[in-house]
């Protein structure tokens, strides 16, 4: 908080304590002086430790996954029903096991963290400042431990399906969760934030049905380029194999991510890797550029503001997705047991409802007892009599 001293005038009709009045002008003229010194430096240290906070956003979103990925193919078991948890439970592993599993993975993933960050000062160059960040994900980092009042839930499995053994693909997601600190010193101002959060990753195979958003290259077939808009909203993950535009607040419930090829072909990727995205007014930007931060970019011009809300997290440099070798059998799928559209289709709308009887509730997690969470598929048909055609399928979301 900024604290403003307060001037106070007092008119004074007696000549003879003009002088008295002089001196406290002055007396509080110098309080005033140092109380504004002490101010910009509680700004100032403020504003270093939120981009420092940035940065510790950033560094998970980029070479903080792509490390844990390391360390979850080196230790995530191939064979048992989950990856962590073994064999145990028919909807969900044990959660005890699950904690004990993830306590590996987070130990090796904190001294990872450590590297990155421990001993280093992220201070503007030229500015006599002291800017740290630290990332818990174990009891300790940096050989520190938590912040006082600071608890650090175990490791959790979030959502999936057990494997059976049958060769069907299938994804489990698991969380760690972290604690973040930042803090920033100049002079004698200091200031520091804490933030608390989880770290989700999915392991092995998904099905494409799970994504409420997948291209290849994002584009229409014709060239056309895609934009993500301020009437833009996915409650799911969204993924692409090329490059993502942006036009405003667009809004995404779920993960983001982005592979940045050039040039995606069906299988790999046919050219160079390039993380990033487009910016409306300002191009193509890359990752490592992005202001404030890969995790929160924002971008003003005469335009507007550019500003995607990621609530679950954006990787700009996520994995190639190869598609279905047969293409077919998507279709057959969704012949038989799915949605298939085989009509001129003029416009596409996906949206969530959450349903207590036929009254409409909030989706607030956790759901109260009875409420039914739904997805809903509009689809607007375009009809030989040149009118519209609408037709709405609610499906059942199960956690």
């Amino acid at each position: 908080m900024r604290n403003k001293g307060i001037a106070i005038v007092l008119a004074l009709a007696t000549v003879l304590v003009v002088s008295g009045i002089g001196a406290l002008i002055f007396t509080r003229t110098i309080r005033e002086i140092r109380h504004g010194a002490q101010d910009q430096g509680i700004v100032q240290t403020l504003m270093l430790a939120r981009g420092a906070a940035n940065l510790g956003g950033s560094l998970l979103a980029t070479r903080g996954r792509e490390r844990l990925e390391r360390i979850v193919q080196q230790t995530a078991s191939s064979t048992d029903r989950w990856a962590y948890g073994g064999n145990t439970g028919t909807e969900a592993p044990d959660p005890v096991l699950v904690a004990q599993a993830l306590a590996n993975v987070a130990d090796r993933f904190q001294s990872d963290l450590d590297g990155f960050l421990c001993g280093k000062n992220f201070a503007p160059d030229g500015l006599p400042a002291e800017v740290r960040v630290r990332v818990y994900v174990a009891s300790s980092a940096c050989g520190e431990p938590l912040p006082p009042k600071t608890r650090l839930p175990p490791g959790r499995f979030v959502e999936g399906a057990p494997r059976t053994g049958t060769g069907s693909g299938v994804s489990q997601t698991y969380a760690l969760p972290f604690v973040m600190v930042a803090e920033a010193s100049l002079g004698q101002a200091r200031r520091n934030i804490v933030l608390q959060g989880e770290y989700r990753f999915t392991i092995g195979r998904s099905s494409f049905a799970r994504y409420a958003l997948f291209t290849n290259v994002h584009a229409l077939p014709n060239g056309t380029e895609i934009w993500f808009t301020d009437r833009t909203l996915f409650d799911g993950p969204v993924h692409t194999n090329g490059h993502f535009r942006f036009y405003r607040s667009a809004w995404f419930g779920g993960e983001v991510t982005s592979a940045g090829c050039l040039f995606p072909g069906s299988q790999s990727c046919q050219g160079q890797t390039v993380p990033g995205a487009y910016f409306y007014g300002e191009g193509f930007v890359r990752d490592r550029n992005m202001q404030p931060s890969a995790a929160r970019p924002s971008y003003r011009n005469r335009y507007g503001t550019h500003a995607p809300e990621f609530t679950a997290g954006v990787d700009w440099n996520a994995s190639f997705i190869p598609l279905p070798p047969n293409s077919q059998d998507q279709r057959t799928a969704a012949q038989e047991s799915g949605l298939y559209f085989s009509d001129d289709i003029r416009s596409l709308k996906l949206y969530r409802k959450c349903l207590l009887g036929e009254t409409e509730v909030a989706c607030s997690e956790p759901l109260d007892p009875g409420v039914l969470k739904l997805q809903y598929i509009e689809v607007t048909y375009c009809v030989k009599t040149k009118k519209t055609q609408v037709a709405t399928y609610p499906l059942d979301l199960k956690k």
